[in-house]
């Protein structure tokens, strides 16, 4: 412990000293005057001073508020050693800030002890002072931190501003930062869907899982994947990702292009309502699954219910935090709640319903995240489902000699390439359907020059794959050529297939479609496909047009 003695006689600072000595105080310094001890006690930074308070040059009184402003937030021990002990002499000494005082000729065993019990004073601020910057240090750390994953939150948990006129909703987190999700997106297929989520508990801990959820949402999406896929993809991410303790309770909807049709799969979260227009709950999608994140893959079961709505219907969902909002009395809400507000007001929006929420909850303080979600059914022809398809020109040109024919199957992994490449995925079981007839005609018909005739039996078909197996295995000529262009300004896909066989007569094609006939049904399935289909040289060569 350093201390400074600051007395104008030698006298008492020698005994001062001496007396400090004697106590184990070896570091200590000394001043004649306040001057001095204020221009000594910015070098050496004391932990105890002892002064005088009658001095030359700077009195006690002057340099003691000097020394606690030098001294700053740490506490700073000051005592006063008095020639006099009148009471106005000592209080004095206090208010010019002096910690404490003895008198002349002063009893070394109490100086002895304040001294003492001032270090461990002296030791408690300089703790509490360092606490206190690793605090600031950490809570400006956080705040930096909070501000960057806000920033990141912000930009990945985006709702599309066109569907920001179909889907009214909000959320409302109990924290920093929201447990709770809701995601949507345009279907490649003309519909939307959407995601209302629940991470277990709310605040940073529960908002991280949300990253990514919404990064494969959105991804799948975009594919057009069906709520099964979506529901087993991101309990398999979760299921991996999150500790023991925490899940994702969630509703997954998708509404088709009608948009009237719904699909639900529910895991864990409340009921996701229908209400129709005389304001009547006509069905409840109940939670039929575990929550994600909890379940093996082999475990989990990813069911999806269907419902057909009318337009004007109306599709309310909400997380756990609205259902487990308590009153005054300590009464929940529940379901019930929710429901007898919908029905007493079958227009209400979801600013409505968050009001009647704070109402109801009488300024207490919730305790949960709070989503609420309504979609009323509505023709969707404002949702474009090609948003996100390439906007520039492509051609893709196969040609697939008979070494290719006989040993690989292209179609699947040329649409693949196509849909993936240009995001065409909502037209992506049609274009499969148009090549893979195509395909198999240039092949069957051209190359091999099979007769869809022996078809007509049971045994025809056996007959005919046998055969058809045969001349593929000693196939050795022959050619198809695909072409693929896509004119994005125009929206336009246009797809020609030709073989080197011999041709057919195109003007049989109307003669041979007969429904009853178990063949010749696949160019007749293409032509409706399209929006047109022509034959050249010599029915060797198809092309069609698909208009997106």
């Amino acid at each position: 412990m350093r201390i400074l003695v600051v007395d104008d006689d030698t006298l008492n600072r020698f005994l001062l000293l001496h007396l400090l000595e004697q106590q184990g105080y070896l570091d200590c310094y000394e001043a004649e005057n306040g001057f001095e001890a204020l221009s000594l006690a910015s070098r050496i930074k004391p932990d105890l001073i002892l002064l005088d308070t009658v001095m030359p040059v700077m009195d006690g009184y002057a340099l003691a508020p000097k020394l606690k402003q030098m001294a700053g937030d740490i506490y700073l021990p000051l005592i006063f050693i008095c020639a006099v002990d009148d009471d106005a002499s000592l209080a004095r000494c206090l208010e010019v800030g002096g910690d404490d005082f003895v008198t002349k000729p002063f009893d070394k065993t109490l100086l002895a002890a304040k001294i003492r019990a001032h270090a461990r004073t002296r030791l408690l601020s300089k703790r509490a002072t360092e606490q206190n910057r690793q605090l600031s240090f950490y809570r400006n750390a956080v705040e930096r931190e909070h501000k960057i994953v806000e920033h990141i939150f912000v930009n990945a948990l985006t709702v599309d501003p066109e569907l920001r006129n179909i889907i009214d909703f909000v959320l409302k987190p109990a924290g920093d930062f929201n447990g709770d999700m809701f995601l949507t997106h345009a279907s490649p297929t003309g519909g939307l869907y959407f995601l209302i989520g629940d991470f277990t508990g709310h605040g940073l801990a529960s908002a991280i899982g949300a990253l990514p959820v919404a990064k494969a949402f959105q991804t799948m999406s975009n594919k057009g994947l069906s709520l099964m896929e979506m529901a087993e993809t991101i309990n398999a991410t979760l299921l991996q990702l999150l500790p023991d303790e925490m899940f994702f309770a969630a509703i997954l909807v998708e509404i088709n292009h009608s948009g009237k049709q719904i699909d639900v799969w529910n895991g864990g979260m409340p009921n996701l309502l229908l209400q129709n227009k005389d304001g009547q709950i006509i069905k409840r999608f109940c939670s039929k699954h575990m929550a994600l994140g909890i379940l093996e893959t082999k475990e989990f079961e990813a069911d999806v219910e269907r419902f057909e709505a009318e337009y004007g219907d109306r599709l309310i969902g909400f997380s756990d935090g609205v259902v487990e909002v308590e009153n005054a009395q300590g009464k929940m809400l529940n379901d019930s709640g929710i429901e007898q507000w919908l029905q007493q007001d079958p227009l209400c929006d979801v600013a409505v319903l968050l009001s009647n929420l704070e109402t109801y909850a009488g300024g207490i303080e919730r305790k949960d995240d709070v989503t609420l979600v309504i979609y009323t059914c509505q023709t969707l022809t404002q949702v474009d489902r090609f948003a996100h398809a390439s906007q520039l020109p492509v051609k893709v040109v196969l040609e697939l000699d008979h070494q290719l024919l006989k040993s690989c199957d292209p179609i699947i992994e040329l649409v693949n390439m196509l849909t993936s490449q240009l995001s065409l995925y909502g037209v992506h079981s049609q274009v499969y359907t148009v090549l893979n007839e195509l395909y198999i005609n240039a092949v069957d018909h051209g190359i091999l020059e099979l007769n869809s005739e022996l078809k007509k039996t049971e045994e025809g078909f056996l007959e005919y794959f046998n055969l058809r197996q045969q001349k593929l295995a000693t196939l050795d000529s022959g050619k198809v050529c695909i072409s693929i262009q896509y004119q994005a300004l125009q929206r336009l896909l246009s797809i020609e297939v030709s073989d080197s066989g011999k041709g057919f007569d195109p003007t049989i094609l109307a003669k041979t479609l007969d429904l009853e006939k178990s063949y010749g049904r696949g160019l007749p399935l293409v032509k409706e496909l399209c929006r047109s289909m022509t034959h050249s040289h010599n029915g060797s060569t198809v092309s069609v047009e698909f208009k997106m």
